[in-house]
């Protein structure tokens, strides 16, 4: 975690400042915006309890809803808004449910002693896919990627250089926190669809990259292509992928 927490503290002292002479309305509203958005963050990637994992998990989601859809620079930034919302939003439902599971049958949501608990394999199976859709959402992986272009675009310029920069990166780091400690059995019964749908991925967005003349949109895509080969070298399984 120590790293996510270094990243997220460099990035957003870098998005304040560059946003000073950019953003003329309700500058000190965005400014509070940006610092809640980093407490969420930073909670997320440090806290120890799966409970208190999912609450900051998602309210990372209305500073950013408000970032996009109160200073964003274009016409569509509220529908960009929603999509962001929504598509996250809902995809955590799953998540919640499993973290139910775990809780009724451990009796503990401390990540701690989660992580010397075992599950059957059929529950592993379970569990993984409701963490998975969550963070898959997030990543965000083929077909739930439609919200990143959409928000990228619409977002200010500092909006997109903390969700490119930080918030992709908490599915992944979820991914790496949960799914593969927790329900290993799962994680390697699930390594090819997931290997599927990443080189998907990869394959098409980075196509549909390259037909865009909007810059915000060639990273956006380009940022799915990327965090989807990075799906793959976590699934690979092997310390060397995992780094």
């Amino acid at each position: 975690s120590i790293f996510f927490v270094i990243l997220t503290t460099l990035i957003v002292p870098i998005c304040l400042i560059s946003s000073f002479n950019v953003i003329s309305f309700r500058l000190k509203e965005f400014t509070i915006s940006f610092i809640l958005l980093e407490f969420f963050v930073l909670i997320v990637f440090v806290v120890l309890d799966l409970v208190l994992f999912y609450v900051f998990f998602e309210s990372v989601l209305l500073p950013m809803f408000a970032i996009i859809g109160i200073w964003g620079s274009r016409q569509r930034k509220v529908r960009a808004a929603y999509f962001f919302f929504l598509y996250t939003l809902f995809g955590s439902v799953l998540m919640l449910l499993a973290i139910l599971i775990v809780y009724f049958q451990t009796g503990s949501t401390d990540i701690q002693l989660l992580f010397t608990s075992e599950f059957s394999e059929s529950r592993q199976l379970l569990l993984w896919l409701g963490f998975f859709f969550s963070f898959a959402a997030k990543v965000p992986m083929l077909p739930v990627h439609i919200w990143l272009p959409e928000a990228h675009v619409e977002a200010p310029t500092s909006g997109s250089v903390i969700l490119a920069g930080v918030l992709l990166k908490i599915g992944s780091y979820g991914l790496i926190r949960f799914s593969l400690p927790l329900f290993p059995y799962a994680t390697v019964y699930f390594t090819p669809l997931v290997y599927s749908l990443c080189s998907l991925a990869v394959i098409y967005t980075s196509l549909t990259a390259i037909r865009q003349s909007d810059i915000k949109r060639i990273i956006a895509y380009s940022s799915v292509a990327h965090m989807n080969l990075i799906l793959i070298g976590l699934f690979s399984l092997n310390s060397q992928g995992i780094e």
